[in-house]
């Protein structure tokens, strides 16, 4: 957290960040309701508090990303090319 200057209290500033936290999780929790409803062809989204083992059954899993052969061989040197930089900066220092 930033220092304050002046005459700042530190227990109103906590304050006002725990109120701005707790509005983006109620915004991020409506979000997720309205996502949840179209996901699911209109069904009512789970309530708080229900079993988590009933609000999983009514979501399928994702689908699995499938890449390519071509692009995972470019991940597979992306990568091997990014871990060799990384160890010749480490050879230099």
């Amino acid at each position: 957290m930033p220092r304050t200057r002046g005459s700042h209290n530190q227990a109103e500033l906590i304050r006002l960040a725990i109120t701005g936290i707790d509005a983006q999780i109620r915004e991020l929790q409506e979000t997720r309701a309205r996502l949840t409803q179209s996901s699911t062809g209109g069904a009512k989204p789970a309530r708080r508090g229900a079993s988590k083992a009933a609000s999983a059954g009514a979501a399928t899993a994702p689908k699995k990303r499938v890449f390519s052969a071509a692009t995972r061989k470019r991940l597979s040197l992306a990568a091997k090319r990014r871990w060799a930089r990384i160890r010749n900066e480490k050879k230099g220092k």
